[in-house]
């Protein structure tokens, strides 16, 4: 892969950065040249993708942080500015995924996955901004949404609350912090990640034939939508989403 810098000299922070979308994504904005903090609960998974990084070239840390609480994210902004000196990009992408009915659903699962999912959003602007706003170039927040925000499924009671909710607070953020902190979500959808662990392949090949691009997707292709909102080539966007979903919500709507 030949890089094109698209984020040279840019410090970012990414949350659930230990495996899938986060990982992907980490691993591009360092060979875009960014500095990047791997965020994760995962102690083992942060690590090795950082030390990955570290080892092609790029720079990067992990940090170990549950983004559900305030102390958590604090830390990890401030770790992340102590060691690289600023913070320019904010990838929102922690989730966590209970599949139940409302009836059955327990109430500390309800509880976690909107802790982890939306609550980690606003937590990462209240102490991610100001950091942002501490350099002349300001910031961008990217919140990691989903196409179940738009369509919902069975069994995802506060799985696609939690990301509805995402579109909801991006939206009031861009608002309220613009111009010189931009704030976009992405809606991904079938994207091949350790969520998708126990969906046999014979599904997961119907849910590939089931949409326009007639394939699952992978990391790379939300962590190359995340570079580009990240990049100066989206100084104009800000407050929207961007749907990386293969046409799925198109043959949904």
């Amino acid at each position: 892969m030949t890089t094109t810098d698209r984020v040279a000299g840019k410090v970012a922070i990414i949350t659930g950065g230990a495996s899938g979308i986060g990982e992907g994504t980490a691993e591009l904005l360092a060979h875009e040249g960014a500095a990047v903090a791997v965020v994760d609960v995962n102690a083992e998974g942060g690590r090795d993708v950082a030390r990955r990084i570290n080892s092609h070239g790029g720079q990067a840390i992990f940090i170990k942080a549950d983004v559900s609480k305030s102390a958590g994210v604090r830390r990890m902004v401030e770790r992340t500015v102590k060691e690289f000196g600023r913070l320019d990009i904010l990838l929102n992408n922690a989730i966590t995924l209970n599949l139940a009915t409302a009836t059955k659903m327990d109430e500390a699962d309800w509880d976690k996955t909107l802790a982890v999912g939306l609550k980690s959003v606003f937590l990462g602007a209240k102490y991610g901004i100001p950091a942002m706003r501490k350099t002349k170039d300001g910031g961008s927040i990217i919140n990691t949404s989903s196409v179940h925000a738009i369509v919902s499924f069975a069994q995802h009671t506060a799985y696609d609350a939690a990301k509805a909710g995402v579109l909801g607070i991006t939206r009031t953020l861009a608002i309220d912090y613009g111009p010189d902190i931009r704030v976009n979500s992405i809606l991904p959808g079938a994207i091949l990640t350790p969520l998708w662990k126990g969906v046999s392949k014979a599904d997961r090949q119907a849910f590939a034939d089931s949409v326009p691009a007639k394939r699952l997707g992978g990391p790379e292709d939300i962590a190359s939508a995340v570079l580009f909102l990240a990049s100066d080539e989206a100084s104009y966007i800000t407050g929207t989403t961007l749907a990386v979903d293969g046409g799925m919500l198109a043959g949904r709507m």
